[in-house]
């Protein structure tokens, strides 16, 4: 007794600067604000597409880049300046339709600080050709820009990824997995045909993203532990009533395609519950968000059978 006794004093004894540890460097601020929650290219009154603000302290990290994304930013009180970093999940054109309008809103500002573009094979591709698209508008006489010195891809620096990549941002971790976007997709299974989810990893908080995803013990190892899982959802059987109740006439090969592409290539509620669940997150957000808020209730049902933890579905410009 003696002994714990003097042990606990010890510190005392010898005085205060010696008792006391170095203070803890302050947490930085993690946000992740969902910018553009609709599912796909189809314009929706309530959703933008979809686009994703990662902010870690001053740091702003764009998630996808949908169309109206520079939009989004204005409401999220973002400047585009402010955005130095970009991470594409995949090429579909609801997640890259506002990448000329970004790139473009900075060349007409002469924006001069730099802008790193991540993303799959054809990422160079793709923005090559939206520089190409600045430049035929920016010809002749209809533009004052054309007048002024700076080339649209001076300041832009594009990065394709492949499976497992990581990249360091200052303090900030990201790490690239191949998801299971195109399993179903003829020559989905090439290798340069890649869809990924992104996991950020910041001193104090973890985030991750599925992208557009189908079940992946992939993306499932990358969540292991998170912080905050950022997942996709769907419930098929209700999209395709829809779809086909506007489209009666859609031939039936082009149904099983869409069927298999919906029910493979996306995560149902259960398998968003079963995912954050089996990775032990520690709060999920659902966006890309293809089911009627008549039967959200219904889905939340579905996704707390499996996953025990706090859960939301998101709108634009909520922040978590």
């Amino acid at each position: 007794m003696r002994t714990k006794l003097a042990v606990a004093l010890l510190p005392l004894m010898l005085g205060a600067e010696t008792a006391s540890a170095p203070p803890a460097a302050p947490a930085q601020d993690v946000r992740f604000v969902t910018l553009g929650t609709n599912s796909g290219p189809i314009p929706n009154p309530e959703r933008a597409e979809p686009a994703n603000l990662l902010k870690v302290g001053d740091r702003n990290i764009l998630i996808d880049a949908g169309d109206g994304a520079a939009w989004q930013l204005a409401k999220a009180g973002v400047h585009l300046p402010e955005i130095h970093t970009i991470f594409i999940s995949h090429l579909h054109f609801d997640h890259t339709g506002g990448l000329f309008a970004l790139i473009s809103q900075r060349y007409q500002m002469l924006e001069p600080s730099p802008l790193a573009i991540y993303g799959p094979p054809g990422t160079k591709a793709l923005v090559d050709d939206l520089v190409a698209a600045i430049m035929a508008s920016s010809m002749g006489g209809n533009n004052m820009r054309a007048f002024m010195p700076g080339d649209p891809a001076a300041n832009l620096h594009v990065t394709e990824l492949t499976d497992g990549a990581e990249v360091a941002l200052g303090d900030v971790k990201v790490k690239a997995v191949r998801n299971t976007h195109y399993v179903a997709t003829p020559g989905g299974d090439a290798p340069d045909a890649l869809s990924f989810a992104y996991r950020f990893d910041t001193p104090h908080r973890s985030v991750v993203f599925t992208g557009d995803t189908g079940p992946s013990e992939a993306v499932e190892q990358l969540a292991k532990g998170a912080d905050l899982l950022v997942a996709e959802v769907m419930d098929p059987d209700i999209s395709l009533v829809s779809i086909f109740a506007d489209n009666p006439d859609t031939p039936m090969m082009i149904r099983d395609m869409i069927a298999d592409h919906f029910r493979r290539e996306h995560l149902s509620p259960q398998e968003v519950g079963e995912m954050a669940r089996r990775a032990g997150v520690k709060q999920l957000v659902l966006t890309h968000d293809a089911i009627p808020d008549d039967d959200i209730p219904a889905a939340r049902e579905t996704i707390a059978k499996y996953y025990a933890g706090p859960f939301a579905f998101a709108n634009d410009l909520d922040s978590f």
